[in-house]
């Protein structure tokens, strides 16, 4: 049993399933994002951990207490909304306040709980002012204030940086990841950017079509994606259909080329499967256990990374190298020589 366990949940809005036997238990402490498109469930996910949507079926206990049934404000769960939600007649410190103040705290407690608060999230000095005066990130700054105030058991943040320009969106995510870590608060996160739930996560559901397809590490996520959609919903991939000739030792024909695996597949022999290769996985030269000859058809330079775009036989395939003064990228319509090393190739089966 872990801190936070849900337990096969199940919502539909109507005829729609929007949920499907949704499982994961979140230790006490960790943070845990729902990355996915939209329409995918993750929302509403986050929205039955809070009490705002009765799931159709299911459990979500916390310490082992189920809380469905309960109303939201008796699971003491601090939520982070992506509009900030601030009360805009009331000041910086009288929104922090907020709900100390509905449960029924001291004065001398609450003001010092808030000063607390704001001292965390960098504006002891902003207390007086309204949100109108505040920046997109200060505001969104306030409202996690808010919602840590009460010393929630769980903190829920709804896409709470897609409001805020990328720069202040990279800071402050980095804030967030900091407070989280130095309060120790269980934390799950909702996004539907990749860059952000493998940036700060400890682990990460990738959700599709209400169900988890994955649920691993970052790490696992970007390196070792079990399914299709997660092979190509989180980073760039390179894809190769080919057919299996030998299951046991993972031979496989990339066109007319035969590539050894040396490991097994999960297909028939004559089973077609495809194989997967991030972009950086690949190199120019001829140092892998396969050599390809590609011919550049394109060439990004996005600083410390050159993107090169290679068509090699029917298939178009991208490389992401390192930026070196001393080395020039490959001229556009050359031949170039692309090597691949096999344990960075990835099995899709489905």
């Amino acid at each position: 049993m872990a801190y936070l366990d849900l337990l096969h949940l199940e919502k539909s809005f109507g005829p729609n399933r929007v949920v499907k036997d949704f499982n994961i238990g979140i230790e006490q402490g960790e943070f845990v994002s729902l990355l996915g498109p939209s329409g995918c469930g993750k929302t509403t996910v986050l929205r039955m951990v809070a009490g705002f949507e009765a799931p159709n079926s299911g459990e979500i206990r916390i310490s082992g207490v189920d809380l469905v049934g309960s109303r939201p404000n008796q699971r003491n769960i601090g939520m982070v909304f992506q509009s900030y939600a601030l009360f805009p007649n009331l000041t910086v410190a009288q929104n922090v306040a907020f709900g100390l103040s509905v449960a029924g705290m001291k004065k001398a407690q609450i003001a010092e709980r808030v000063a607390e608060m704001l001292d965390l999230i960098g504006l002891a000095d902003l207390g007086q002012r309204f949100p109108y005066e505040l920046s997109g990130g200060q505001q969104q700054r306030v409202a996690l204030a808010r919602a840590l105030a009460v010393r929630p058991k769980v903190l829920l943040l709804d896409e709470p940086l897609s409001a805020l320009d990328a720069q202040i969106r990279v800071t402050l995510r980095r804030e967030i990841r900091a407070i989280q870590q130095r309060l120790g608060i269980t934390t799950i996160f909702v996004t539907h950017d990749q860059e952000e739930a493998l940036s700060i996560s400890d682990r990460v559901v990738v959700m599709n079509g209400g169900l988890a397809d994955q649920i691993g590490t970052p790490f696992d996520i970007y390196n070792h994606p079990t399914t299709r959609f997660v092979a190509e919903f989180v980073g760039t991939l390179n894809t190769f259909d080919v057919v299996v000739t030998d299951p046991d030792t993972g031979t496989v024909m990339m066109g007319a080329t035969s590539l050894v695996l040396n490991r097994p597949v999960a297909a028939p022999k004559g089973g077609k499967v495809t194989l997967a290769m991030r972009p950086e996985a690949a190199s120019l030269g001829g140092a892998g256990d396969l050599t390809l000859t590609g011919r550049v058809e394109d060439v990004q330079f996005l600083g410390a990374i050159i993107r090169i775009k290679a068509n090699v036989g029917a298939h178009q395939l991208t490389l992401d190298i390192f930026n070196r003064a001393d080395m020039p990228p490959p001229a556009i319509g050359s031949a170039v020589p692309i090597s691949l090393s096999t344990h960075s190739l990835v099995v899709l089966v489905k």
